[in-house]
């Protein structure tokens, strides 16, 4: 008994969150991981603007309202898209 009750609770730790955000364990993953990316991409940005100063003068910040943008607007998969400074696409909208 206390076996399923331990691989009940070991299952939900995977899935009860991903589910109140309408997503299966692999989808949340992808979803997370991209928020890393982006987050990192970010980080190092802000770093060589630390020591480049005419570096990457916008980056960090342009990137991290980005995502606050794709986390408030329910684009939750655009943070996913390669190579895009703005990952929403609603926010390019709202900047132009």
């Amino acid at each position: 008994m206390a076996h399923t009750n331990t691989s009940s609770l070991f299952a939900r730790t995977f899935t009860d969150h991903p589910a109140t955000e309408g997503e299966t364990w692999f989808g949340h993953f992808r979803v997370a991981m991209g928020f890393s990316r982006q987050l990192i991409g970010a980080g190092l940005a802000a770093g060589v603007h630390a020591v480049l100063p005419n570096f990457h003068k916008s980056t960090a910040s342009q990137r991290i309202h980005a995502l606050h943008h794709c986390l408030e607007s329910g684009d939750r998969a655009g943070v996913n898209r390669l190579h895009v400074a703005s990952p929403c696409s609603d926010t390019q909208q709202l900047a132009s």
